[in-house]
Formats: C-alpha cells, structure tokens, sequence
C-alpha cells in the first residue's frame, strides 16, 4: 500500500476518533434538549435530546467509518455484475483485484476523511448554535463547509474514474 496509503488511512482514522471525542464532549456541555435540525435561515425547526442526538451522530459515523474502512473487501465477496467501477472488466480479474481493492481503501479513506472534517464542522456549528441565545446556526460558515465539500467531491471523483483506467491505454 505504501506510505501515502497508510498516512491516509490514519488520517482517515484521526478525524474518525476527532468526531466521536466531538460528540461525546457535547454530551458534558450542551442543555438537556438541543436543537438537531435547522430550516431556512439557520433557525431551529427540530428539538430533540443530547442523548438521542448524541447517539444517532456515534451510530452513523460508526456504521460509515466501517463501511468505507473495508470497502475494499466488496470486490472480493461480490460477483462482478453487482458492481459499479470504471473498466471493471480490466480490474475484477483476479490478478488485478489486489490492486484496484487497494485503489479502492486508498480513495475511500481519502473521502472518508473530507467526510469526517466536514461532519466534525457540521458538529461544531451545532454545538455552537446550540449554545447560543437564541439558538440559531451559523448559516455562512455551514454554507462555506458544504461547498467546499461539494468541491471536493468533484475532484474525488474524477480522481476515482481516472484511478480506474486500463493501464497503458492511451486517453482520449
């Protein structure tokens, strides 16, 4: 895999870890009931407790950490025909699927990771809104995070489809 392949999965790691001590420590300086969804204008329009809540964002963040952590396994336990990937012909025959399973841990980690920066941006405005009076959300810089992630989402994904080309094939 390499050096860059594991940096990117401690990183990947990190800002897993750096979401979950996040949500905990809400759980020490938020009020009882917390505002969990906000409507036009950053105002509140949802209420729910800090334990739902708290629990809802460990669940989800434990069950996308694993997912994309071994994503790289489904290409190993999936017949071919369940699976989307460029030039997958090329990359599902058996002397190429340890590669591209390591193309796949490496992009995934790299995603998971701006996933988990942005959730961890995400969490900080909501406890920030949270502790504020009135309750309201800071609608510019939650607009800022999801550009950018949004951005970052298109470079992740032409650096996936272009990960997946056929080796020495010539581009159009």
């Amino acid at each position: 895999m390499g050096v860059k392949g594991n940096t990117m999965r401690t990183f990947f790691i990190l800002s897993f870890v750096a979401n979950l001590a996040l949500t905990l420590i809400s759980l020490d300086i938020l009020p009882y009931c917390v505002a969990v969804h906000f409507g036009p204008g950053a105002v509140p329009n949802g209420w729910g407790s800090k334990y739902v809540s708290a629990l809802f964002f460990l669940v989800i963040q434990t069950v996308l950490f694993f997912s994309m952590y071994y994503s790289s396994r489904m290409i190993f336990t999936f017949p071919a025909r369940w699976m989307n990937l460029p030039n997958k012909d090329y990359w599902l025959k058996d002397e190429n699927k340890p590669r591209a399973g390591e193309i796949i841990s490496k992009l995934m980690w790299q995603f998971g990771t701006a996933l988990f920066l942005f959730l961890f941006i995400v969490n900080l405005l909501t406890i920030q809104a949270n502790l504020s009076r009135p309750v309201r959300l800071d609608e510019r810089a939650f607009i800022i995070a999801l550009v950018m992630f949004f951005i970052f989402i298109g470079y992740w994904l032409i650096s996936f489809v272009r990960s997946f080309r056929v080796p020495g094939e010539k581009v159009a």
